[in-house]
């Protein structure tokens, strides 16, 4: 009877032990990769800069950059410049809008290197542009991948001191490489408007300084001077 009942102890203790090394890759959940980048917490976002200070930054780019279009008018119309609502996507325009015809030259507006060409691109179908807007403005914000097929073919620049140019929406790119240096002045691409057709032909020009576009936290009279005196 003692060994019949130390026999059953052992496969009772067996068996616990089995169950108990083995609940917790059953209770584990499979890990799920999240799509987007949430956004930051508020408690990591930079601290609160004023309109002046914000200013006196973008100043010193006074002049730095040539006209992205022969001859083209900067804009001062609220919509084409960054800071506009995007309501269609949840978010705001990062950039200066140049409308120009359909394959007009676009040049870089300053030396520097190549960092960014879309030789090879892919344009999205309607169908799944419908649905990365819908999500964006489900989220409440535009997802860094949706605004890059937004922005359709591009290329993009690096002038060093941490300025960069990005030119989006192009029908056609030149021959470049990453890597290549460039002039200012040089033929990039054509205007166009991939990534968003509704928005017609129009060269979307940004300027960014670090990790924000140039007239962030700008409004009204200060960005449209701040923008005036961007261009030489």
């Amino acid at each position: 009877m003692r060994i019949t009942l130390a026999i059953l102890c052992v496969v009772l203790f067996g068996a616990v032990a089995v169950a108990a090394s083995a609940s917790p890759l059953q209770a584990r959940s499979p890990i799920v990769t999240p799509r987007y980048t949430p956004m930051p917490a508020v408690a990591t976002t930079p601290p609160y800069v004023s309109e002046r200070e914000m200013a006196r930054t973008f100043t010193r780019l006074r002049g730095v950059f040539a006209l992205p279009i022969e001859g083209v008018d900067i804009p001062n119309d609220p919509e084409l410049l960054p800071g506009a609502a995007r309501d269609y996507r949840a978010g705001v325009h990062e950039g200066i809008d140049f409308p120009a015809p359909i394959g007009t030259p676009v040049l870089a507006a300053a030396s520097g290197t190549v960092t960014r060409v879309d030789v090879s691109f892919l344009d999205w179908t309607r169908e799944q542009q419908d649905i990365a807007l819908y999500e964006a403005v489900t989220l409440g914000y535009t997802p860094a991948a949706t605004l890059d097929r937004i922005r359709g073919r591009q290329v993009w620049i690096d002038h060093g001191k941490g300025l960069v140019t990005r030119y989006a929406h192009l029908s056609a790119v030149e021959a470049l490489v990453v890597g290549q240096k460039i002039d200012a002045g040089a033929v990039i691409g054509q205007v166009g408007s991939s990534g968003y057709p509704q928005g017609g032909p129009h060269l979307h020009f940004e300027a960014w300084v670090g990790d924000d576009f140039f007239g962030d936290g700008l409004s009204d009279g200060a960005l449209v001077r701040a923008i005036s005196r961007l261009f030489r």
